[in-house]
């Protein structure tokens, strides 16, 4: 059960990577991040940007490893995307949700990549608590 347990609560994170631990950053029209936004980016101009950019690829399924049991986990969203820091290979994933895109603890080339793309939608780079990048 408790393998289980384990399991369902990783899937968790990566449908819901918000209410994880950690810290995201959104790339939003809001002048204030907020789930509920009224000036949301459109899922064309996400698709356009992300074929767009030669490095940003859509990715509905992400991997990864529980760290408890080992297991290989995979979630799918047609609408997420990857990006591999060229700099130092790691990969970020981009999750479009609700006219908004987050990202889970990013690096610094991570959040220089957030603010490219967000030039690209008249939008800004806002943290949990508001704050601008």
């Amino acid at each position: 059960m408790k393998k289980l347990l384990n399991r369902y609560f990783v899937l968790f994170l990566f449908i819901f990577p918000s209410t994880a631990m950690g810290y995201d950053l959104h790339i939003t029209k809001a002048n204030e991040w907020s789930p509920g936004s009224e000036r949301l980016i459109s899922e064309s101009e996400w698709k356009a940007a992300v074929a767009a950019d030669g490095l940003l690829k859509m990715d509905a399924t992400a991997t990864a490893v529980n760290p408890q049991t080992h297991e290989l986990i995979q979630i799918s969203n047609p609408l997420m995307a990857s990006w591999i820091d060229p700099k130092t290979n790691e990969k970020h994933y981009f999750h479009y949700h609700h006219g908004e895109i987050s990202v889970k603890n990013p690096s610094e080339n991570a959040i220089k990549k957030m603010k490219e793309l967000a030039v690209k939608f008249g939008a800004h780079v806002l943290g949990d608590e508001g704050e601008k990048y």
